[in-house]
């Protein structure tokens, strides 16, 4: 397994991440896209992508990812959670989880996010950090993590 980082810091998003975004997420997605829907779909274009809610994963000066959430009167739904294919099992997408966990907690909300069928991998994931499925549908999985419920 590979060292866990300590220089994993979050910033966010600014207009000049609206092209990153759209890249982190093809290089993330597209596999996973092609063998469900036999196309690459992007959620957004540079041109398109608000960047409001989207925080950048940086380390040493350098942009590997990003995660977005939004707060709902019922969930803080995670929208996005890309990481380079180089920083993968380092540990670095269970500790921005983490803190999205914690401060859903202090809000006293549970975490919601959903995974296409064809990503077994991570919802693996989610499962080993706790999230529990709440249902299934033939494109997508959606899972959640409710504070005090982990064992």
């Amino acid at each position: 397994m590979a060292a866990r980082p300590t220089n994993v810091t979050l910033r966010s998003a600014t207009p000049d991440d609206a092209a990153v975004i759209p890249r982190l997420e093809e290089a993330c997605m597209r596999d996973y896209a092609v063998a469900l829907w036999g196309e690459w779909r992007p959620s957004a274009t540079a041109d398109s992508l608000v960047v409001a809610g989207h925080e950048m994963v940086v380390i040493t000066g350098q942009t590997v990812g990003c995660i977005a959430g939004e707060p709902r009167p019922e969930a803080l739904l995670i929208t996005k959670l890309y990481l380079a294919e180089e920083i993968r099992n380092r540990w670095i997408g269970a500790g921005l989880l983490r803190q999205k966990i914690e401060l859903a907690a202090s809000m006293n909300l549970p975490v919601r996010l959903r995974v296409l069928s064809t990503n077994p991998d991570a919802l693996r994931f989610y499962l080993r950090m706790g999230f529990k499925i709440l249902m299934r549908d033939a494109e997508r999985v959606f899972v959640e993590y409710k504070a005090g419920s982990d064992t």
